[in-house]
């Protein structure tokens, strides 16, 4: 390949706009390396693209396992570097996609985040998706890591009452739903407790 053939493809290829401030920040991003780089393929995809990418295959451009791109995507939007937003698409159609300006906007106020997200969470992305036998929308991404992070349910009851919907051959997030928020009204926060109170009832 000579010199103006690689320039060319070069140009060709396109270039992604990134802000310095994210570099001269970046310890106070509070963003681990691996958030960094799918921070850094999303703010890409949002030049590139209208809609959000299919996790199979941004997973494939990094490099990276599917289920640890769920768990990244869920940490970003819990540490609020990112944003899922709907809108209409050139058909009228809504579409989801992800806004990457807040984590910018932080940093531009040296504004650090902390949170982490919670322990196990890819397991919980990865054992869904199985069970349902499809990719999970970006809304279905935003609702488990709620549950994660926002309610704190515990990795192992979201497992649990992923197998309530599955032998109820009811394959939804609302299903599921449902289930934990019915436990949590009676204050069953752990799968031990589940267990006890079923056995509990069926010896009534």
């Amino acid at each position: 390949m000579t010199d103006d053939t690689a320039i060319a493809a070069l140009l060709a290829a396109g270039q992604t706009g990134f802000s310095n401030a994210l570099f001269t920040h970046y310890a106070e991003s509070g963003l681990t390396p691996s958030e960094f780089v799918v921070y850094s393929f999303l703010t890409y995809w949002t030049q590139t693209h209208t809609a959000a990418p299919v996790l199979d295959d941004l997973a494939k451009q990094i490099g990276m396992p599917k289920r640890d791109v769920y768990a990244i995507i869920s940490s970003l939007i819990q540490k609020s570097a990112i944003r899922l937003v709907t809108q209409p698409d050139a058909q009228g159609k809504s579409s989801d996609r992800y806004d990457v300006s807040p984590l910018i906007a932080r940093v531009l106020t040296l504004a650090p985040a902390t949170t982490k997200p919670a322990p196990d969470a890819s397991d919980v992305f990865s054992a869904i998706e199985i069970e349902f036998g499809r990719p999970l929308s970006p809304i279905e991404q935003q609702t488990i890591g709620g549950w994660l992070n926002e309610d704190h349910y515990d990795p192992d009851l979201i497992r649990l009452a992923l197998r309530e919907a599955v032998l109820n051959q009811a394959y939804s997030l609302r299903y599921m739903d449902r289930i934990l928020l019915n436990w949590e009204r009676r204050h069953l926060t752990t799968v031990a407790q589940v267990q006890a109170d079923e056995q509990r009832r069926n010896q009534i």
